[in-house]
């Protein structure tokens, strides 16, 4: 391992942030085969958070061409770090000591998922800014790939995320994996889809719209009921979006490349 390239906000003592990137550091170089690259550790206060939970640690570092990130957040800086270092502690090890087709094995799946429930999510609440204040500031693109349901759910625990939508490769449609409240991986895809039978290590769920909408109406539906992501198929080209809600309080918006 290169080492923890460190990024905190002012508001973060410096010897507590340095303690932070110790522990970070520490906790990787016990992997049996570190990867080559440098992590990069992002802290900072977690607006809007519940007071336990005030500190939020990023974490990312590159291995064989992919980006491996993990999120956390505790009670300070260095027990958010501590989170976030053995959130990728269990993705390095995941993902270096196994082949890409045993990684997207339904057993290895299962096993990397029950690892990431023990340890919690502690996520950040959001900032709710009124409706009107409400700007969309991220706009990220995902690829247009096609790739399989099993290898997206390994996509959404390698990196750590809540929701990742996709084109799937047995249909081209538009897809959301995501995890849902009791634990499980929930399958958003278009109502009437095949995709409907897919229950090996996912639970499939229609949309809830029967038909295309725009992103304005998708836009009114989070301004009144506060999703933390609202997955819609647009009318304007028929492709998948996900329209979520930032830790900031504004809106983040995912498209097609």
């Amino acid at each position: 391992m290169s080492g923890v390239q460190l990024r905190a906000e002012p508001q973060i003592p410096k010897e507590e942030a340095e303690a932070a990137r110790e522990r970070v550091d520490s906790v990787l170089r016990v992997i049996d085969e570190p990867p080559p690259g440098t992590v990069r550790l992002t802290l900072r206060r977690g607006e809007g958070s519940a007071p336990r939970w005030q500190y939020v640690a990023d974490a990312d570092v590159r291995v064989n061409g992919r980006v491996l990130a993990a999120h956390a957040t505790g009670p300070s800086a260095v027990e958010a770090a501590d989170r976030v270092a053995a959130r990728l502690r269990r993705q390095l090890r995941r993902v270096v000591g196994t082949e890409v087709a045993q990684r997207n094995e339904p057993a290895n799946i299962r096993t990397a998922l029950e690892s990431l429930l023990a340890e919690g999510s502690h996520r950040p609440e959001a900032g709710l800014k009124p409706p009107e204040a409400r700007e969309i500031v991220h706009r990220i693109a995902y690829p247009d790939e096609p790739s399989s349901t099993l290898a997206a759910v390994a996509d959404l625990i390698d990196h750590d995320h809540e929701f990742l939508i996709f084109r799937h490769a047995r249909t081209g449609e538009d897809a959301v994996v995501y995890r849902r409240a009791d634990g499980e991986i929930g399958l958003l895809h278009p109502p009437g889809s095949e995709l409907a039978d897919e229950n090996d290590l996912v639970i499939p769920e229609p949309s809830r719209y029967t038909e295309p909408i725009s992103l304005a109406r998708a836009r009114e539906e989070m301004d009144v009921l506060n999703h933390r992501f609202l997955y819609f198929i647009d009318e304007a080209d028929g492709r998948g979006r996900v329209i979520y809600l930032r830790h900031d309080g504004d809106y983040g918006l995912v498209e097609p490349e």
